[in-house]
């Protein structure tokens, strides 16, 4: 499928942008660049995985993405130092649901990652922790057991990967305070858009990610 392959070269655009964002300063601020780090690993390795048809692996890897992006971003935009410092040192968060909607207030009302969460929220547990949802997808035909994904699915996931690697893209360079990255960033935006989400999709019975 096209939105894979486009997703791995806006992937390996935003590598080469990170790599000019060091983030300097207090341990806080290094503390965030590296959870969005490991934000960034998981669209990564999400979409290797699709690429090489493991769906079972990738779709694991969603929920610790969308939690570990939306806890990085909150810690940025919303927390205070009291609040950081207690995240550190004690590992506790609040929900992914009122993280969203601390951060969505300061954005202005945008319901972008609320939407994305509750489309995602209801499969995401069994997906993570071995429950059946994952299974029921390696059925196949008769009485095969091979990847059982719908292309809309497969699209779906690749619309997740594509705009929370983007808006990872716009903490880095918040935080690293590096201006000249921000062009880049519009033009990503702009081809993410135009690939993943003004673009229609035909539901077909299996994926095909060639």
């Amino acid at each position: 499928m096209e939105c894979v392959l486009k997703a791995r070269e806006q992937i390996e655009s935003i590598w080469e942008a990170i790599e000019l964002c060091p983030v300097d300063g207090d341990a806080h601020k290094r503390f965030i660049s590296a959870m969005l780090f490991v934000s960034f690993n998981h669209c990564d390795g999400i979409q290797i995985l699709v690429q090489k048809k493991n769906f079972a692996s990738a779709y694991a890897l969603v929920r610790p993405l969308l939690e570990t992006s939306f806890r990085a971003i909150w810690l940025h935009r919303c927390a205070n130092e009291q609040q950081i410092q207690e995240c550190m040192e004690k590992d506790k968060w609040k929900s992914a649901w009122d993280l969203v909607q601390e951060i969505e207030a300061y954005n202005g009302n945008t319901p972008i990652l609320s939407n994305i969460w509750s489309e995602m929220r209801p499969l995401m547990h069994s997906y993570t922790h071995g429950g059946v949802q994952n299974a029921f997808r390696q059925l196949g035909d008769g009485n095969s057991v091979t990847p059982n994904i719908p292309d809309i699915e497969v699209f779906q996931l690749m619309q997740t990967v594509g705009l929370m690697s983007w808006l990872i893209l716009a903490e880095v360079i918040d935080l690293s305070k590096n201006s000249d990255q921000l062009k880049l960033f519009e033009e990503l935006g702009k081809g993410l858009n135009q690939w993943a989400f003004n673009k229609s999709i035909q539901p077909t019975a299996n994926a095909s990610v060639d």
